[in-house]
């Protein structure tokens, strides 16, 4: 089992493990010769789902990755530990990470190369400790599926502008709700024995879905309440500054966020030239449902 690569593009790996901290403590990175995925996934506590997928050049270059089963490594890390190496990793000339095992224990090593003020070379290792999910583990890890079509599916404002609202209503009530139609009209609300409150945003954009023809009236709603925490956490996208962020809502049953990213824009000067078809990065979210 091998992996090296040179990080081309740390500050978008920072950007990526302040969104995942933000939504739990853990993150599973999934790495191929095709992909790299990071994955926060719960087994058994509620709370948000992501999946992030991109290729491999939107990161490294002298990619490597070696693995007798499938080509594949799997490994969790705590994401505190990757924002504070990739906030040092930021400064560096230079950046080379390696699979590697110290007392039996597998990390990643990270090479900091830097230059002092005087332009003297500093070199400094770090290390992130890992742990490694073989195959019959990571074969029960699988994103959440589409219990149906969405009824809405809508282009929510800036993320930026939508958290500060977000946390205000959290301080009054443990959840809220969001409701959004297909004539370009998003709602955040909560509504409690103690007050009644609502952000209202139009003239927003319906994307079109692909194979899908919505059959209800375009002024309808469909709504789902979540936890006012969860809606937080998520916004802590901002991080990414995406492009575009899509919300499909499925009437009382489902809700998925489609984070549009430009992640490749961060990268070092010494990053090579993508090609033009490449399939551009999404940030994928499924948050729980509750009900009263």
């Amino acid at each position: 089992m091998r992996f090296k690569a040179s990080v081309n593009n740390p500050i978008g790996l920072h950007k990526i493990s302040q969104t995942l901290e933000k939504i739990g403590p853990t993150v599973i990175m999934s790495i191929s010769q095709d992909t790299v995925s990071f994955i926060r996934h719960r087994d058994y506590e509620t709370g948000i789902q992501a999946w992030i997928k991109m290729q491999p050049h939107s990161l490294f270059t002298n990619y490597r990755v070696e693995n007798a089963r499938r080509g594949e490594i799997n490994m969790s890390f705590r994401v505190n530990d990757l924002l504070l190496i990739t906030k040092k990793a930021q400064q560096a000339t230079d950046v080379q990470i390696y699979l590697k095992r110290k007392d039996n224990r597998p990390y990643i090593s990270w090479k900091l190369d830097s230059e002092n003020r005087n332009g003297s070379s500093c070199d400094m290792i770090d290390e992130l400790e890992i742990e490694i999910i073989n195959s019959d583990r990571m074969a029960y890890i699988r994103e959440p599926a589409m219990l149906a079509m969405p009824h809405t599916y809508i282009l929510l404002p800036n993320v930026a502008v939508l958290k500060p609202v977000a946390e205000r209503l959290k301080s009054l009530s443990k959840y809220l709700t969001l409701s959004a139609n297909m004539n370009g009209v998003f709602k955040i609300s909560i509504e409690s024995t103690a007050c009644q409150c609502e952000a209202i945003y139009e003239r927003l954009e319906n994307p079109r879905l692909e194979g899908h023809q919505p059959t209800q009236d375009s002024n309808e709603f469909a709504h789902v309440r979540i936890a006012s925490e969860d809606l937080v956490s998520f916004l802590s996208c901002y991080h990414l500054e995406p492009q575009n962020v899509v919300c499909a809502i499925t009437d009382e049953l489902q809700l998925a966020l489609y984070v549009y990213l430009s992640i490749d824009t961060y990268q070092t000067h010494e990053a090579p030239i993508q090609p033009i078809n490449t399939p551009q990065t999404i940030m994928t979210c499924h948050v729980p449902v509750h009900y009263e």
